[in-house]
């Protein structure tokens, strides 16, 4: 099982009570979460049988070539959210 470089980052959304905490990952370290999952499933053509993924598109976002989609997200049990860029 592999394991991300840097733990995941958790953060307060802002200065008010709206919002709530968060692990935040970037786009790197999702795709180091896919290549695990997949990995634990077997390879790609299994992952993608079990979720309902095309394994074509499993295959360019576990190869950092694009973005995972809203059904990878959801299969490694994520979801896409806005946070605060406090470095501005």
């Amino acid at each position: 099982m592999g394991t991300a470089k840097n733990s995941p980052r958790t953060v307060r959304t802002c200065r008010t009570d709206l919002g709530s905490d968060a692990r935040i990952f970037d786009d790197g370290e999702v795709v180091q979460l896919l290549k695990v999952a997949i990995e634990q499933e077997g390879n790609q053509t299994a992952f993608a049988k079990r979720h309902g993924i095309n394994r074509s598109l499993l295959n360019e976002a576990a190869n950092g070539k694009r973005h995972a989609s809203g059904p990878i997200l959801k299969a490694l049990g994520l979801r896409k959210v806005y946070a605060l860029d406090q470095n501005k």
